[in-house]
């Protein structure tokens, strides 16, 4: 009868890697946080300041302080931005086409800009690290790692590449690589839930059940609502046999209002309330 549970809630796709940084947003992977990081630079590029106004936040001295768009336009005409950002958004025209591009799907067109506005500027980043990612959309994987080594290479200090690079290599079976990208994904912010979540994949996967059991944790407690790490986290405790805080963790995210998986084990008896 066990059996029969682990292949229904295994079934349900519980454990997956997080592909927060799919092409419904170049930013999907990015938190408010780490947004405004980059906000407070002397002059942060038009792509991320339009990406901050579409999330209604606003920021100061590198902090989220808000979410009302008023005081965002405030905060850039203090900081002299505004004057600025046609000459940014002309200059990174490449940039904002491509993300415009990967968010209708035609990442061939994305590549096409950003290539170009690599010609324009070699030392862009951004740019290296998007054409990354629309690289690894079309399948060509040993060019989207050169685009992300570039983008460490000057700026080695992003947690974002590291962790799309984690999952570059985990989409290859090289796990151990994948480990050590999220590692350093970590290691640059703690609290970044991504990576948490793509290595306790893994791990998973290995049967290392405790270690897992750490890296969904830790990403609910950056995150409490993460569906992801629930979904995974309530796997891990089917694998252990820790029935209670299996319905528990799926109790929670019926209240979300994703009920499915709870469903599913109190037909069967197991989650019974």
């Amino acid at each position: 009868m066990k059996k029969i549970f682990l292949l229904t809630i295994l079934s349900l796709g519980l454990i997956s890697i997080s592909y927060g940084d799919s092409f419904d947003g170049f930013f999907d992977d990015w938190t408010d946080e780490h947004l405004c990081g980059w906000m407070d630079k002397p002059l942060p590029p038009a792509y991320m300041v339009v990406e901050v106004n579409n999330r209604r936040i606003s920021c100061l001295g590198g902090k989220v302080v808000a979410r009302d768009v008023k005081v965002i336009v405030e905060i850039l005409e203090e900081s002299e931005v505004l004057g600025e950002l046609e000459q940014v958004t002309s200059s990174d025209e490449d940039v904002v086409l491509g993300i415009s591009a990967a968010r209708e799907g035609d990442y061939n067109l994305a590549i096409d800009y950003l290539f170009s506005s690599i010609l324009k500027n070699p030392n862009n980043a951004i740019a290296h690290y998007l054409l990354g990612k629309s690289l690894y959309k079309i399948g060509l994987n040993s060019e989207a790692e050169q685009s992300y080594r570039k983008s460490l290479e000057l700026n080695p200090n992003s947690s974002q590449v590291h962790n799309s690079l984690g999952l570059l290599y985990s989409s290859q079976g090289f796990y151990s690589k994948s480990i050590e990208s999220f590692a350093a994904a970590i290691s640059l912010n703690q609290n970044y839930s991504s990576p948490y979540i793509n290595r306790g994949v893994i791990f998973f996967n290995k049967g290392s059940y405790q270690k897992a059991l750490f890296d969904f944790t830790r990403a609910i407690e950056i995150e409490p609502n993460s569906s992801k790490a629930l979904l995974n986290r309530a796997n891990v405790y089917y694998a252990i046999g820790a029935k209670d805080a299996v319905c528990e963790d799926l109790n929670k995210l019926c209240s979300q209002g994703n009920c499915t998986s709870l469903e599913n084990l109190e037909t069967n008896g197991y989650c019974e309330y």
